[in-house]
C-alpha cells in the first residue's frame, strides 16, 4: 500500500522518524508481521505490544494478505443475484464520514459531482457518521500523525460536505454508534442526535433513554426497513454509569461474543414491523485486506442467530471483500439470503494509506413479492477519491478479476 504524504513540515518529520524505527523492527518481526492476525485493537485493553504491532502496520507495513487459507478460499466465489426491474425500494449505503482537516468548503466543493446523483437518489441513503458533531465544544480533526487518544468533533460546514454539499437531498439516516461516539463526552454524543434531528436526519446505534430503541425503522414505498447499529469500542472512554444505554455497545473484536442484545433488538424491530433488517457494525482491524477468522464467524452468527438481511461493517479504512450467505432465518425457520460487506472502508475521508481512497459504496433494490417477502439485489460500487490540485473528487471504478 501507498502512504499519503503528511501535508505539514512537522508531520512529515514525526512520520519519518516512525517509520525509520519502524524499519529496524521489520528486521525482528517483518515475516511475522507481514500478515493479519487475531487482535482486539480495542485501546482499553491493548498492552504495550499490541500498541507496536499496531504502529508498524500503521505507520510502515499494513497487512495485504492473510495467513489462513480457509478466509481465502471464503471469500474466493460469492453468489451472484440477478438484478431486480422496478424495484420497490432503494437504499444507498456509504462507509465512514470522518473529519479530515484537509477536506473542507473549497477543497471539496467538486466532491460529488461525478457520484452524488447515483448515491443520493435512492430512496433512503445511510452510512455511519464517525465523529460528534457539537457546535457548542471546540473542533477536532484526524491528525496527521496518531501519538495519543483523538477526539474528532465536526461543525455545520464539515457536515455539509459529508451530506452532499446542499446540491442533494442528503442522509436520511446515520449511524452514530463506533470508537469516536464519545469523543466529546455524554452530552456531545446527546448534542449530536438533537444536531441530527435538526436536519431532519434519523439515526441508530444511540439513545438518550434507556425506555427507548437502539434502533430505527423507516417505511417507504410500503416497505418497513429497520436499522441497527453497533460498535466494539469507544476507545479508552466508556459508557456513562448514569446512561447505560446511551451507545450500543459490544466486544464485538473478541471470539464467541455474546449477541443476545442483538438479536433481542432485530426481535423488537420486526415486531414493530420491520421487513427488512440493515445492520451497521463497527468492528474488525484497521488497514487490513482482509477480516478475521473472528470476524468472519460473528458475521455468520448475525444471520444464522439473529435473521439480519445485510451487514455493513466499517472501522478497517479500507475496502474488505463481501459475500452473501445462504441461512435458514431462526424466526421462521425459512430459507433465506443475506448480503455482508466486512467493511465498505473510508467514504469521506483522507487516510494514511492511498488503498483507503480506493472504497465503495452499495445500492441495495428491494421488492416485495405477492407474498409480501422481500426479494433485494446489491450492487457494489467502486469508487477513488481522487486528489487534484489540492481539491478532492470522487470517480467511479470498476472491479477487475484476477
Amino acid at each position: 500500500m501507498g502512504i499519503v504524504k503528511p501535508y505539514t513540515i512537522k508531520g512529515k518529520i514525526i512520520c519519518s522518524i516512525i517509520w525509520f524505527l519502524c524499519w529496524i523492527l521489520s528486521f525482528f518481526k517483518g515475516k511475522k508481521w507481514q500478515y493479519a492476525r487475531e487482535f482486539e485493537e480495542n485501546p482499553r485493553t491493548m498492552t504495550w505490544k499490541d500498541i507496536i504491532y499496531f504502529a508498524y502496520k500503521y505507520y510502515y507495513f499494513s497487512p495485504i494478505d492473510s495467513p489462513d487459507e480457509w478466509i481465502k478460499n471464503h471469500f474466493k466465489t460469492t453468489e451472484t443475484s440477478t438484478p431486480i426491474q422496478n424495484p420497490d425500494l432503494s437504499i444507498s449505503i456509504g462507509g465512514d464520514l470522518m473529519p479530515y482537516k484537509v477536506l473542507n468548503q473549497t477543497s471539496c466543493q467538486n466532491l460529488w459531482n461525478e457520484i452524488g446523483n447515483d448515491f443520493f437518489s435512492s430512496d433512503i441513503v445511510f452510512a455511519n457518521l464517525e465523529t460528534p458533531i457539537d457546535i457548542n465544544q471546540k473542533k477536532g480533526y484526524v491528525p496527521e500523525v496518531m501519538l495519543n487518544d483523538m477526539y474528532f468533533n465536526a461543525d455545520d460546514n464539515m457536515f455539509q460536505i459529508f451530506n452532499g454539499n446542499q446540491q442533494y437531498k442528503g442522509f436520511d439516516i446515520l449511524s452514530v454508534a463506533n470508537n469516536h461516539s464519545l469523543d466529546m463526552g455524554q452530552q456531545g454524543l446527546i448534542n449530536t442526535l438533537h444536531f441530527l434531528e435538526s436536519k431532519n436526519i434519523k439515526h441508530t446505534g444511540a439513545k438518550i433513554d434507556c425506555k427507548n430503541d437502539g434502533f430505527e425503522i423507516i417505511e417507504k414505498n410500503n416497505i418497513k426497513v429497520g436499522f441497527l447499529s453497533y460498535t466494539y469500542s469507544l476507545n479508552q472512554l466508556t459508557i456513562p454509569t448514569d446512561a447505560p444505554c446511551l451507545v450500543n455497545l459490544l466486544p464485538l473484536n473478541t471470539p464467541n461474543c455474546d449477541i443476545s442484545s442483538i438479536q433481542s433488538d432485530v426481535k423488537k424491530c420486526k415486531e414493530k414491523g420491520a421487513e427488512f433488517i440493515i445492520c451497521a457494525l463497527h468492528c474488525g482491524n484497521a488497514y487490513q485486506a482482509y477480516p478475521s477468522k473472528n470476524t468472519i464467524q460473528l458475521f455468520e452468527k448475525l444471520f444464522t442467530e439473529c435473521g439480519i438481511d445485510c451487514i455493513a461493517g466499517g472501522h478497517p479504512h479500507n475496502l474488505q471483500p463481501h459475500k452473501t450467505y445462504n441461512f435458514k432465518d431462526p424466526f421462521t425457520g425459512k430459507p433465506k439470503k443475506g448480503f455482508a460487506i466486512y467493511s465498505l472502508g473510508d467514504f469521506v475521508a483522507y487516510d494514511i494509506y492511498t488503498a483507503c481512497q480506493k472504497t465503495a459504496y452499495l445500492k441495495l433494490n428491494l421488492k416485495k413479492t405477492e407474498l409480501n417477502a422481500i426479494e433485494f439485489h446489491v450492487e457494489v460500487v467502486p469508487i477513488e477519491l481522487i486528489k487534484k490540485q489540492n481539491t478532492y473528487q470522487f470517480k467511479l471504478r470498476r472491479f477487475v478479476e484476477t
